[in-house]
């Protein structure tokens, strides 16, 4: 070869190098950030359209980071699909009671080196990361929440001469205001229990722990169904004994989640368990005066164990564990943009002004993500308390004692054990009145060991 070819392929080579070094590089160093947003739905558009928005803003921050939008709510059989085939989102909201399970799959990143480093996480209550705390380390940050409580109609309570509930009331003052508010003439119940599905489960859950029992137990490396101790025994009794015994629940007792709320709207129930929007739902929906009702946290439970306890879930956004490093870093300044910013309180604001056009209430009463009076809760109440007409505001004692009776949900299957294990219990002991609970719940757990616990622990 000449020199004068030789140079000219060399100056050829240089040149091509030079576009394939630096336009590919370039556009490879832009990091695809896979995001969760909800499903594609009717009655979604208004969030789906904040969503996107939000995205723009996003991108424009930070220009090397690429978000694709998937429109999904989390499952947990179309989550593992998605894992399986890699495609699942790279950032998510999930229910508080997929913590345990998803970390130990490898399926979820840990942030707790962001946190370190974070900010807001001095905001944060410490209590609200449990259900995402995993052997140490956290792979969830808490969106929002609930603890299981006590809603309870005041006019019914006022007309019988029935204390209202103490913050720190028991089963027999519980169960003696049931009695006194139970109208069989009326076919009114003094507390409607949900029985019926999953909702039977996560009901029978609640009286278990009041007890002092648990439902699940982790000890030497290995997971335990524990529902059959004397403790959840005497739980499950007491949920018999409000038909049999004390004949309080509807005699209709076969009710699901809106079931309940219904009977409460419609005053054939004076005592309902509650979670989160459904007092909302009772007084936009039936106009209801949000001073005749009230909320109390969950009895404490008889025995030497017994405790104030209600089921505290919620959801939490993580991190895909199947994630590159790179990715994880984008995902997590997504959680952290805009998040309890002045754009939301932006949002709080728009929300105020269209509920007082309507007349309807902002009356949810939620698990404290957020510890009270710092950063970005101390702002909300404060717009809250600025607005009464909308804003429905509970008392403070309640709102900072709920959270001290919280006890998280089971952490591995929590959805497959209220439904398909622990709902027939209620279920039977509701409808055969020589149903004995000790031997229900031990066959209950004995199969919720076989078939769920012990495929996991090997």
């Amino acid at each position: 070869m000449s020199k004068r070819v030789f140079v000219c392929v060399l100056l050829v080579l240089c040149l091509v190098g030079t576009v394939i070094v630096t336009v590919p590089l370039g556009a490879a160093e832009k990091v695809v950030l896979r995001v969760a947003i909800p499903a594609d739905r009717p009655e979604n558009k208004a969030a789906i359209e904040g969503e996107l928005e939000k995205i723009k803003r996003f991108e424009d921050t930070y220009p090397d980071i690429n978000v694709v939008p998937i429109n999904y709510d989390y499952n947990p059989q179309t989550f593992a699909v998605m894992q399986a085939g890699r495609n699942a989102p790279d950032v998510l909201l999930v229910w508080a009671t997929e913590g345990t399970v998803l970390a130990e799959k490898g399926w979820l990143a840990p942030i707790d080196e962001y946190l370190k480093t974070w900010p807001k996480t001095g905001w944060i209550n410490p209590d609200a990361f449990a259900p995402f705390t995993v052997k140490g380390r956290i792979y969830g940050l808490p969106h929002d929440g609930y603890v299981k409580h006590i809603m309870y109609n005041k006019k019914m309570f006022l007309a019988k001469n029935v204390p209202f509930p103490r913050l720190d009331w028991t089963w027999k003052e519980f169960i003696d205001a049931a009695v006194k508010l139970t109208d069989r003439k009326k076919g009114i119940a003094g507390f409607a229990p949900m029985t019926r599905g999953g909702e039977g489960g996560w009901m029978l859950t609640d009286w278990i722990y009041q007890a002092g029992g648990e439902v699940e137990e982790f000890r030497d490396g290995k997971w335990y169904a524990v529902f059959d101790s004397p403790e959840a025994i005497r739980g499950a009794q007491f949920a018999k004994d409000m038909k049999w015994k004390y004949n309080v629940i509807p005699a209709n007792w076969s009710q699901g989640y809106m079931d309940v709320f219904n009977l409460f709207a419609t005053e054939k129930a004076a005592m309902v368990p509650h979670g989160d929007f459904t007092v909302e739902w009772v007084i936009n929906n039936f106009k209801w005066n949000p001073k005749d009702i009230g909320l109390a946290p969950m009895p404490k439970g008889e025995g030497l164990k017994g405790r104030q306890a209600g089921v505290q879930g919620g959801t939490f956004y993580v991190i895909n564990g199947l994630a590159p490093q790179p990715v994880r870093d984008a995902a997590f300044k997504w959680l952290d943009f805009e998040r309890w910013s002045d754009a939301g309180l932006e949002v709080l604001k728009k929300d105020i002004a269209e509920r007082r056009k309507t007349g309807s209430y902002m009356a949810m009463l939620k698990y404290p993500v957020l510890k009270p009076g710092v950063g970005y809760q101390k702002k909300e109440d404060e717009i809250k308390a600025a607005n009464p007409d909308v804003c429905v505001i509970w008392p403070e004692d309640l709102r900072e004692y709920l959270p001290k009776t919280g006890h998280t949900e089971p952490p591995i299957e929590a959805q497959k054990l209220y439904s398909e294990y622990l709902a027939p219990v209620y279920q039977a002991l509701l409808s055969n009145r020589n149903a004995d609970p000790a031997k229900l719940l031990k066959e209950a757990a004995a199969r919720f060991q076989k078939e769920v616990l012990d495929p996991l622990n090997k």
